[in-house]
């Protein structure tokens, strides 16, 4: 018997049973048994997506059915893990499913954290609750774990970010019925210590030391390479990995722009490779107008270096290395004298000078290549200098104001 089943209009899920007449060639209703299916989806089920469904004598049967609380309740049902699932499994599965799609340098990130997890991995997942979470940040933050980490770590606040996705993966393809076990209070319990709050910043001026600073460390050496890099990076609003991996042609002076198109993926684990890779962090890249300074600095470094096609910055046609770069810049910015290490640094202060001279965040955040104004925002601040005037500005109109004393 060969069966097949028709859709009815408007009512999605529910379909008209019709059997095959050998003889016609025709499919008909069939003259006895039922002559509706009522189908329903069950989501997803041990990672598999699930349908079921039900054989009804009448339409009204079909319908009650798909409108019924025991649809609910099936579903709920279905949904129940089959076996208990350990925490470790879970991780397990998350990496394999979720972690591809991402950059590698964040895959090795995310991995590293799970060594953070190692106190949840016997746990059934079922039985993680907030009191689960509070244990955990305990262990996380007892004095001996502690000294095993970085000494300027101020909290867990990534890690905790990685494992309110691995469970949040739990609840979206096994258990929709698993509520996360996070509170908001979880985010202030995180907290190691408090971080200096030096602003990351650099004025003109101060970039000026550092720069002549940086060349009494690395000119006339094979690492002034870092030194034009850091140039670049200033001049293109970019973060490191932009600078690091410009080509000659992707200055077009014809059309007076520049495209940042490409970054540096640095190998941060054994076994990686340090690549260049298309796009930039947050999207596919920018187009930005070549300025005088831009220019004066692919002018200067291409004559210094006799590049004239591909990689722009290199040592003896590697990819500069980030420890190189970091270590370079950090022995700049030391001998100005400047409470910063690191390279973002520098995009910091370029965008927020940007802003501090147009005063316009769209065009800040068209040459910063942001396609969301919440990561410009942090540009928009006012610095200190333009507090102070501002404050000397208003002491000039409040002179003549009479207090009460006289």
């Amino acid at each position: 018997m060969s069966e097949k089943l028709e859709r009815i209009a408007r009512h999605p899920g529910i379909y008209r049973v019709l059997i095959l007449d050998k003889e016609t060639g025709k499919y008909n209703e069939p003259r006895r048994g039922a002559k509706f299916v009522a189908s329903l989806d069950l989501g997803t089920v041990n990672g598999k997506r699930q349908r079921t469904k039900r054989y009804f004598d009448s339409f009204a049967e079909a319908k009650t059915f798909r409108q019924s609380s025991a649809v609910k309740d099936a579903v709920k049902e279905a949904l129940k893990p089959k076996s208990k699932m350990l925490f470790k499994e879970l991780a397990e599965r998350w990496l394999a499913d979720m972690l591809p799609h991402l950059e590698t340098t964040t895959q090795d990130r995310y991995r590293s954290y799970l060594k953070h997890f190692r106190p949840l991995d016997s746990v059934e997942v079922e039985n993680i609750d907030p009191s689960t979470i509070d244990a955990w940040i305990r262990w996380v933050k007892r004095p001996e774990y502690l000294e095993t980490l970085n000494a300027n770590r101020l909290g867990f606040d990534h890690e905790f970010t990685v494992l309110r996705g691995i469970l949040n993966y739990y609840t979206s393809r096994f258990n929709r019925n698993y509520r996360p076990p996070f509170l908001r209070d979880h985010n202030k319990m995180l907290r190691v210590r408090e971080g200096e709050t030096i602003r990351k910043d650099l004025t003109v001026e101060e970039f000026k030391k550092f720069i002549a600073a940086f060349w009494e460390v690395v000119g006339n050496t094979k690492w002034e390479v870092v030194y034009y890099i850091a140039l670049m990076q200033y001049a293109i609003y970019g973060r490191i990995q932009d600078a690091a991996a410009l080509h000659y042609e992707d200055f077009d002076f014809d059309r007076g722009k520049i495209l940042v198109r490409r970054k540096v993926q640095w190998a941060r684990v054994k076994g990686r490779e340090t690549k260049i890779v298309n796009g930039s962090k947050a999207n596919r890249g920018k187009e930005i107008p070549i300025n005088d300074f831009v220019a004066r600095v692919f002018r200067e470094w291409v004559m210094r270096s006799g590049v004239r096609s591909g990689l722009l910055f290199h040592d003896n046609g590697e990819i500069v290395t980030y420890r190189q770069i970091a270590h370079r810049y950090d022995q700049a910015l030391a001998k100005a004298g400047l409470p910063f290490r690191g390279t973002h640094l520098i995009r910091h202060a370029s965008l927020s000078e940007h802003y501090d001279t147009c005063k316009d965040i769209l065009a800040t955040a068209k040459v910063a290549g942001h396609s969301d104004l919440r990561a410009t925002e942090r540009y928009a601040k006012a610095r200190d200098e333009r507090v102070i005037e501002t404050q000397r500005q208003m002491d000039q109109k409040l002179r003549t104001v009479t207090l009460g004393s006289g």
